[in-house]
């Protein structure tokens, strides 16, 4: 037991940069897959607790004729729905003026922000602010039917939560101006507010409720008659059913994106972990002499992946919760938002920490069984390095012949060993469609308008992207340059200079890093294709042309950026050390 882990402490201790790189990448998966995925559980959550708290209305009559609703109609209501569930208002537009008993309503509550409410009958309340209804102040007068009223109370109503266009109920292509309470009861009534009584039923526009609600529809409609009555519930309400859609937007973006983030960090800690079980072929076989079984050896790299990717799931929960609580603020800016709601669902959180980890433990395990299955004596001989071919550029003559010696190595090194080569084209793919993908998703989100949760996905897309893109070449970079130290020790005894061997190395990274970044744009245009079909939102027009150029640049420049991090671990490279690794 003790000499295993000084085995597995060395095994940390001479690739902890790789150990780091992973943590690293499970964080920023993790983070943004667990925190993009719980927005839209978070506002689901926060619009039952309000639907409930608030006591809103399920459905609203509106009566046709001048003079409201009749005695039989209100009794009907009243009996059918239970006298408690019926809320008799008077509301005229387009500066809406609601008059009901606003101080002792129990549906749709009035949410107090400044002042109070009305005390005396030529007082009022008024509706905040938003981007169309006006602004008023304490004290200001109110003139309604040439009647003066003062401003005592400024509120939210729950039925009008959004912040642009809140459209009119009785004129086409109107929206609101002004909308005031008065605290008095009408002789007519031209508005009712119906609440089910079963208040569980809501659960964020469900199918259950979706076929009460309608049920409920046509059987008033039947009573009263569709020429007295204009029925609505809040499927047709702007602020509420458009936060549900745009959380519905989310949670779709969501899936995809999960989906891909979660390829990409797979692919990256199989290439990871294949490579260094790939390294560590002459470790294995002394530990094989030595005794140790094949399930001893496998587990310590099992270990050493699942340490790093539990200590970066544990950082990543903090890194998620953040992201969600940044995505529900932007809502406040189209809506006014329910407070986040406080309790911490950590279902999202736990599958995707789950998959990763599972999924990763899993590769680990099937790379190193195939690993331990060589008898002691093949895993101590080194490979046969791979007889130099041609490469099909070669073919093409009247460009092969005028590109100089160190060009000619560089390609054929670059195709020569295939597996690095897709492994890191791949990647880089990936890593452009997601930047991509982020980008086209912002262009949209801006040219439509009032998409400021979209906006903050797009902008959080893109930087965990960003990211993650940067690790994904910086950790592949680093894993080609540590195989490659017996190369480089060998330029440098030959004489090349420091600039000589980095450009040797780093060309080859940029030049993969090119291919994986041009092919990435035809491949993230159906991707993108296929978002903006699923979620109903954007089109490929509607991308700036720029935007097709940007994404790749940005995946370069953290191609290079990542050679500059590694910069200093080549020109170190012992020549000594590296030149006896075969001995």
């Amino acid at each position: 037991m003790k000499a295993s882990l000084k085995v597995s402490f060395r095994l940390f201790k001479k690739h902890i940069t790789r150990l780091l790189t992973i943590i690293a990448i499970v964080i920023v998966s993790v983070g943004f897959m667990s925190g993009l995925g719980e927005v839209k559980n978070k506002i689901d959550i926060a619009q039952n607790n309000f639907y409930i708290s608030e006591n809103i209305s399920d459905l609203y009559l509106k009566s046709k004729r001048q003079y409201g609703f009749s005695l039989n109609e209100i009794r009907y209501l009243n009996n059918k729905f239970g006298e408690n569930n019926v809320l008799k208002s008077f509301s005229y537009e387009l500066t809406r003026v609601y008059s009901f008993n606003i101080v002792d309503a129990k549906i749709n509550k009035l949410k107090l922000l400044e002042g109070e409410f009305p005390k005396t009958e030529n007082e009022v309340v008024v509706e905040r602010k938003t981007n169309t209804i006006k602004s008023y102040n304490i004290g200001d007068v109110i003139n309604i039917n040439n009647i003066n009223y003062f401003v005592c109370g400024i509120v939210i109503n729950p039925l009008i939560l959004i912040e642009a266009e809140e459209p009119s109920l009785q004129f086409e292509n109107e929206h609101l101006s002004n909308v005031v309470y008065l605290n008095s009861t009408q002789f007519i009534t031209n508005d009712v507010y119906i609440t089910l009584e079963n208040r569980e039923l809501f659960k964020s526009f469900n199918k259950k409720y979706k076929a009460e609600v309608e049920k409920l529809k046509q059987e008033t409609q039947q009573v009263i008659g569709e020429d007295n009555v204009v029925i609505l519930s809040l499927y047709e309400n702007v602020g509420l059913y458009s936060m549900h859609s745009y959380a519905e937007k989310v949670g779709l973006i969501t899936i995809i994106f999960v989906i891909f983030f979660l390829l990409v960090t797979l692919l990256v800690v199989y290439s990871t972990m294949s490579r260094l079980l790939d390294e560590e072929r002459s470790q294995i076989a002394c530990l094989k002499t030595m005794g140790f079984s094949d399930y001893g050896i496998v587990n310590k790299y099992v270990m050493f992946v699942l340490i790093a990717t539990i200590i970066g799931g544990l950082l990543a929960f903090g890194v998620g919760y953040g992201l969600t609580s940044i995505i529900y603020s932007a809502f406040n800016m189209q809506y006014i938002m329910p407070p986040l709601p406080k309790t911490i669902n950590f279902t999202y959180y736990a599958l995707t920490f789950g998959i990763i980890t599972l999924s990763t433990v899993l590769l680990t395990v099937a790379t190193g069984i195939s690993m331990v299955k060589n008898k002691p004596i093949t895993l101590l001989t080194p490979k046969a390095p791979k007889s130099g071919k041609k490469v099909f550029i070669e073919k093409i003559s009247f460009i092969w012949n005028k590109l100089s010696f160190k060009y000619k190595s560089t390609l054929r090194n670059v195709f020569l060993f295939k597996s690095r080569f897709f492994m890191t084209v791949i990647s880089i793919i990936g890593s452009t469609v997601l930047v991509l993908a982020g980008m086209g998703l912002l262009d949209c989100a801006i040219k439509l308008g009032d998409s400021d949760s979209i906006v903050t996905i797009s902008c959080a897309l893109i930087v965990f992207s960003a990211v993650l893109c940067l690790l994904v070449i910086y950790n592949i970079t680093n894993i080609n340059v540590s195989e490659r130290n017996r190369e480089i020790a060998t330029l440098m005894v030959l004489g090349y200079t420091n600039k000589e061997v980095t450009n040797y190395i780093f060309r080859e990274i940029y030049i993969m890093s090119f291919i994986g970044a041009i092919l990435g744009v035809p491949l993230g245009l159906g991707f993108i294709y296929f978002v903006f079909d699923l979620i109903s939102f954007g089109a490929i027009q509607d991308i700036n042309w720029y935007t097709w150029v940007l994404a790749p640049l940005v995946t370069m420049f953290f191609s290079f950026l990542s050679t500059m991090f590694l910069y200093k671990k080549i020109v170190k490279t012992d020549m000594n050390s590296s030149l006896k690794i075969l001995e």
